[in-house]
């Protein structure tokens, strides 16, 4: 195995409805399909193979081939987390329901397009839902964050493609030395690896978590994925270093690690045995690309760390920072809360961009108007440093972020606004 890039697997996402008459039948899913204005019912098939209904579906200027397969509510483990609070109602729902509709796609070279096509459908074509179950990251969804999605114009950002989960072994952990296998879900379906730390210090584990991160969101905003042992930049961080990470094909790493960690022979289940990267990282300066396996590194600070996103990647967080400005404005106002600000800059005549931006901490909002403290200096622009005050236009923001009463939201999560 030489190449990150795969076949896909399949995209599997769950709606469970509040009524399941809702679902009763294929003909009132297609007419809910036909009834829509955003997609167009192309052709209607039957899956011999999975044994459920087919249709093409026509979005936007693409087209997906979609299974639509009513399946027990028991198929979700009990180890799936909810990622969202989801409304007392719904959970009664969760706990009593008998089936749900499973909406089965292949993704397209537009990940997140891809994502925000499959989530749209399930909410067009199941009325009223209890929730969402997206099995590739063994996750459940509030529907009120559905409801967010599918109204808006873009897609949620890539966090919501894979997840980052934590086993500890607690067989090979000692007081005061906890060893954990941190490792990815749901890349697969982007027809990338899935990445992963064997062996870990759980002391470490933010440094790992938050590197297989920035490195996820990176590759999938730029639909891209290195080659094995290919070093992959993935952030900038400060005095010019750079955060650059690879991965080499779990089978040769196997005799690396000592008998029965976990994630290693028997204790390493049949599911991690496909398309999976031991992650390594190269902590240097920007010059030197030695890959160091990742739970070999000394953690360094990522706090600062700045992921230079696509043009196209920096649109769709400005768009949809922009959509949910309403939320963040009635979030600050609650007591206590505390917010943070991207702030949309010109660039100095002859510096290396034409925009750059600037993260402040808000003071107040009054109006249109944001008084805000930079938390750093200006890339390129003098007149911005850290710890300055300064004041923009709500319409300068460019992204933000709320803490109220330890939830954290972002524009990702802006209903949870309406919760607190």
């Amino acid at each position: 195995m030489k190449s990150g890039i795969i076949k896909k697997t399949t995209s599997y996402i769950m709606g469970i409805p509040m009524n399941e008459a809702d679902i009763d039948t294929p003909e009132l899913v297609y007419n809910r399909i036909k009834a829509s204005d955003e997609f167009e019912l192309k052709e209607i098939n039957f899956d011999d193979k999975n044994i459920c209904p087919m249709v093409t579906v026509g979005y936007k200027e693409m087209e997906f081939i979609v299974d639509l397969k009513i399946e027990p509510v028991s198929a979700i483990s009990p180890d799936f987390m909810f990622s969202h609070p989801v409304p007392d109602e719904c959970v009664k729902q969760i706990k009593q329901a008998n089936n749900g509709l499973t909406v089965s796609i292949t993704f397209n070279d537009d990940i997140l397009a891809s994502h925000h096509f499959q989530l749209k459908l399930l909410n067009c074509i199941i009325p009223e839902l209890a929730a969402v179950v997206d099995f590739n990251v063994r996750r459940i969804f509030s529907p009120l964050w559905l409801k967010q999605v599918a109204a808006s114009a873009v897609a949620p950002g890539p966090a919501y493609i894979y997840s980052i989960n934590i086993a500890a072994d607690r067989e090979n952990s000692s007081e005061g030395a906890g060893r954990a296998w941190v490792f990815t879900q749901g890349l697969n379906r982007c027809g990338f690896m899935e990445l992963e730390v064997i062996n870990a210090e759980e002391k470490n584990i933010d440094f790992y978590a938050t590197s297989i991160s920035i490195a996820a969101n990176k590759a999938i905003s730029e639909k891209t994925f290195p080659g094995e042992m290919e070093p992959f930049d993935v952030a900038s961080l400060e005095e010019g270093k750079k955060l650059t990470v690879s991965w080499r094909f779990w089978k040769g790493e196997m005799d690396v690690f000592p008998d029965g960690v976990l994630g290693v022979g028997s204790r390493r289940p049949k599911a991690q045995n496909m398309f999976n990267g031991i992650l390594f990282i190269a902590p240097n300066d920007g010059s030197e690309k030695k890959l160091v396996r990742a739970n070999e590194v000394n953690p360094f600070s990522l706090e600062k760390a700045v992921i230079e996103y696509s043009p196209e990647e920096s649109e769709r967080i400005a768009t949809l920072a922009k959509e949910t400005l309403p939320n963040f404005v009635k979030g600050f106002a609650v007591p206590n809360a505390k917010g943070i600000v991207k702030i949309r800059m010109a660039a100095p005549e002859g510096s290396e961009k034409d925009i750059e931006y600037v993260w402040a901490e808000v003071d107040s909002i009054a109006g249109e108007t944001v008084y805000c403290t930079a938390v750093h200096d200006a890339l390129f622009s003098e007149e911005i440093k850290a710890n300055e005050k300064f004041q923009v236009n709500v319409s300068e923001i460019a992204d933000w972020l709320l803490n109220i009463r330890g939830s954290r939201v972002a524009p990702d999560n802006a209903f949870l606004v309406k919760l607190n």
